[in-house]
This record gives structure tokens, C-alpha cells and sequence, in this order.
């Protein structure tokens, strides 16, 4: 019969038979074993049913203290199985420099994006590589400007203000959509650089890929053009997909993609682009920073484990639609999500709401620009959304 969780702390003992008194004790293989097995042991969410829940992940998120955090489009069911393995294997590789890990994780990208690893450039996540960019932007000297749709990632416009770049914003369009039409009338021989979140952050809408293609193809070589893709893996509408494939004859396109959403490694920081090798090489050219170890093999093993990938995947849009559908229930407008969070109108401010939801115990996102009473709240475990779904409609001063 499998040791249980009481098994295994009662064989946590160290085995010292064959030392020297004054030596330190040392793990028999069998400790090591059950302590690796009590880490590696399914997480029970804050929330737990009787019944289990069909399409939610075996792994979850171990309970905090606090309210429910659904404010920081974190994905609760990762890191996956084989990535927790391979966090517990890379201990060993912790007094070495990762240089081994951190071109294994470029070749693994370059295979299954079918680019050659010159095009790869790996970072400490996806924000390292947008501060990247920006600091491409900023080498053309003074008086340069970044493009940007409002409101959406802050995180390239806020550092390329560092550095002396000013953003120019462009609202989005009636459908909460990037406009595609006024950003290209924007470009101007100033800009350096246009950014497209695709989909976005916060409005979870998502644009088509012709239409992000001709506008691609469209702005002028020496303008650079970054599209963002932290939440293409959780995309399922008509006609939306992945660019990736048009660097290979678009010199002047970055893609950027993450390992902190859909693989759930967000506090292990790992982010990759994807360029053409010229522009690529610019952009090693200014790495800030290393990935740690732990992160790139995480990243490795996350990659190959398609299963809870897939499930992960199913069990976040089945929870998306479940809020969608409420919120139709409930009269609020909402765009149709495209990533791991669902943005609706509150018909209040957005600091009401908040407070609202906090007194109930769920954590929601912050205000953002020309949306002040519109919120953002992440998909969590399928009991964390059963919760915020239970106290929504008190929040809101509605009938459920």
C-alpha cells in the first residue's frame, strides 16, 4: 500500500549508521525519496468539495492564508508534474553556473518552434526581454517613441520611460480590440517601436492573425514591432493565432512568449523571443540579467509534459465560460477572453468593487486607464471561481 502523507513524515529520519561521529549526517536514498514524494504530493485548494471536479488539473496551489488571489493572472495549477520533478533535480545543479540548462532550453524552443537557435533568446521572463526592447528603442537617441495600445501591459512603456522613450498612446477600438488602423497612422519617423499584446492584458480581447499580419507587414522596416504572446496558449476563437512564423521574412518583428502563464512558473521567471538572427542578436547583445537554473529546467520539463498542459488549458476555459455566463446572468458587459482572466464592466468604481470583493475574502485587479469601473479578475481553481462566483452578486449590489 502507497505511504501516505503520515508514512512519509515518520520515515523523514536521518540515516547516520555509516559516519564518522564527526561527520554531518547524510539522507539515506530512501529519505530523500520520501521527501521528494511529500513535495511532489497534490495540493488541496483552499476551497475543497466532497466530489471531485471533472477537468481540473490534479495539482493545485496549497492553501494560503488571506483572501483568494485572483488579481495577478497567475495560473493556480502549475508548475506541472514533471516540471515540480525537475525543480526538486536541479538542487544538485545550484553551486554551477546554468550555462548547460540555458542553451537545452534554447534548443528545445528552437525545435518546437522550427527556428534556428539563433533566433531564440531566452530571459528572466518576459519583462526582462521588454525592458530588452525598449532599450533597443532608447539606442537611436533622444526623441524616440513607442507606440502602445491603451490600456494594456504597462511594463514596456513604464521602463522605456527609464530610458527616454515616450509612448504615445492609441486607445483601443469599440470592441475593446487593439486598433490596428489608428496605431499604423501613428507611426511616425520618431517611432521606434509599436507593441501589440496579443491578447491583451487587461482586456483579454484578442486580435486575428491576417489582420495582425497585414498590419505587421505594414509598418516600415526600420520600426521595430513586438507582439507580445504571454496568453496565446489560452486563445480559442476563430481565425486568432500565433505569429511566431512571420519572423522568419519580417526582420523588424519580435514575438515573445512566457513560462508564467499557461506552464505556471511565474515565480521562476523564464520568458523567450523570437526574431529573425540579426535582430536577435541585438537583443543578446543587452541581456540584463541570467535565468536561474531551477527556472530553464522547470521550462524543459514543463514542455514536454502535454497532458497537463492540455488539461490545464481546459479546465482554465471551462472556468472563463462559467464567468462569462454569469455575467450575462447578471446583465454585466464583458469582452470575450481570450487568456487566463475575464474583464467586465462593474457599473461602479472600480476601488468600490474591489473593496467589496476584498471584505468577501477574493482579491481582484487594479484600475486601468479609460476603463476606472471596468475589473479584472484572474480564472482560478474551479473551487476559487465557485467562491467568487457564490459573492459577485452581493459585491455588485445585484439578484444572483
Amino acid at each position: 500500500m502507497p505511504a501516505g502523507p503520515a508514512t512519509i513524515r515518520a520515515d523523514l529520519r536521518i540515516d547516520s549508521s555509516a559516519s564518522p561521529p564527526d561527520a554531518l549526517p547524510r539522507l539515506s536514498r530512501r529519505t530523500a525519496l520520501f521527501g521528494a514524494a511529500a513535495l511532489l504530493a497534490p495540493f488541496v485548494p483552499r476551497f475543497a468539495t466532497a466530489a471531485p471536479v471533472t477537468a481540473v488539473p490534479a495539482v493545485a496551489p496549497q492553501p494560503s492564508a488571506g483572501p483568494i488571489r485572483l488579481d495577478s493572472n497567475e495560473n493556480p495549477y502549475g508548475p506541472s508534474p514533471a516540471a515540480r520533478r525537475a525543480i526538486l533535480a536541479s538542487a544538485i545543479e545550484a553551486p554551477r553556473y546554468a550555462d548547460d540548462a540555458f542553451q537545452e532550453l534554447i534548443a528545445m524552443l528552437a525545435d518546437a518552434q522550427h527556428m534556428d537557435r539563433s533566433q531564440i533568446v531566452v530571459g528572466s521572463g518576459s519583462a526582462e526581454l521588454l525592458n530588452m526592447a525598449a532599450m533597443l528603442a532608447a539606442q537611436g537617441g533622444p526623441g524616440g517613441e513607442l507606440i502602445a495600445a491603451q490600456p494594456t501591459f504597462e511594463q514596456l512603456s513604464a521602463f522605456a520611460a527609464n530610458v527616454g522613450v515616450e509612448t504615445r498612446w492609441v486607445p483601443l477600438d469599440a470592441a475593446h480590440l487593439h486598433d490596428l488602423a489608428a496605431m499604423r497612422a501613428a507611426v511616425t519617423p520618431r517611432t521606434r517601436l509599436v507593441y501589440v499584446c496579443n491578447p491583451n492584458n487587461p482586456t483579454a480581447t484578442a486580435l486575428r492573425r491576417d489582420a495582425l499580419e497585414a498590419f505587421i507587414r505594414s509598418v516600415p522596416a526600420p520600426t521595430l514591432v513586438l507582439v507580445d504572446e504571454a496568453y496565446i496558449d489560452l486563445a480559442d476563437a476563430e481565425g486568432v493565432a500565433s505569429v511566431a512564423a512571420l519572423t522568419h521574412d519580417c526582420p523588424n518583428l519580435i514575438v515573445l512568449r512566457t513560462f508564467s502563464k499557461i506552464h505556471g512558473l511565474a515565480g521562476l521567471r523564464i520568458g523567450y523571443g523570437m526574431a529573425q538572427t540579426a535582430l536577435a542578436e541585438r537583443l543578446r547583445n543587452i541581456q540584463l540579467a541570467f535565468p536561474n537554473v531551477t527556472g530553464l529546467r522547470a521550462a524543459m520539463a514543463s514542455l514536454g509534459d502535454h497532458g497537463f498542459i492540455t488539461e490545464t488549458r481546459r479546465a482554465l476555459i471551462t472556468d472563463r465560460t462559467r464567468i462569462e455566463a454569469t455575467l450575462d446572468r447578471l446583465g454585466c458587459a464583458h469582452t470575450r477572453s481570450q487568456g487566463n482572466f475575464v474583464f467586465f464592466d462593474v457599473s461602479m468604481p472600480i476601488v468600490t468593487f474591489r473593496k467589496a470583493m476584498l471584505d468577501r475574502g477574493v482579491r481582484v485587479g487594479r484600475p486601468f486607464q479609460r476603463y476606472e469601473q471596468w475589473a479584472r479578475v484572474t480564472v482560478g481553481t474551479h473551487v476559487e471561481v465557485d467562491r467568487f462566483l457564490e459573492v459577485l452578486p452581493a459585491a455588485l449590489g445585484r439578484t444572483a
